[in-house]
């Protein structure tokens, strides 16, 4: 104990901690920058249907890198809640954008898409975007169970109260 007063007082023991402690604040903001600079494509969504793209996505993520067959799915999901003449592919390049940005915290992607959804969409088109979300889940024999643990939480978090 003496020894690691004398450090704190005669060794810039106290110079040491100021740094770790700066350090430690630091990394802390920059994580926190980062998680915005990450959300900043899903916090620009303003459309419901583009919101459910990017999770549906995300859903197919959740197996591993997302293949053609689950592609299709979301194209296929995609078509019936958009309107014909709205151009499909440059949706889908907005919305795999905001998921490859997601990917890495699936869990902010829900928290910053939730007030969206719960705001614009009523109960049936909440139970059709699950719906969906089950859909392409099970496109290669059936969901994983990181997949509906995913659905499931997307489930609570459009369905909960403010």
């Amino acid at each position: 104990m003496t020894g690691l007063i004398y450090w704190v007082r005669y060794g810039n023991g106290m110079q040491h901690i100021d740094h770790a402690v700066r350090d430690w604040r630091t990394a802390r903001r920059r994580r926190a920058s980062e998680r915005q600079i990450r959300s900043a494509p899903l916090r620009s969504l303003l459309n419901p249907a583009d919101a459910a793209g990017v999770l549906m996505a995300l859903v197919a993520r959740q197996r591993g890198v997302r293949t053609p067959e689950q592609e299709s799915e979301i194209l296929n999901q995609m078509r019936d809640v958009t309107d014909p003449s709205d151009d499909l592919a440059t949706r889908m390049v907005v919305i795999r954008h905001a998921a490859d940005q997601a990917a890495p915290d699936p869990d902010l992607a829900i928290r910053s898409l939730a007030p969206l959804l719960r705001d614009r969409l009523t109960q049936g088109e909440r139970d059709d975007l699950c719906r969906m979300l089950t859909a392409v889940a099970t496109v290669h024999h059936g969901p994983t169970e990181s997949q509906s643990r995913f659905v499931e939480q997307v489930r609570r978090a459009i369905y909960e109260d403010r």
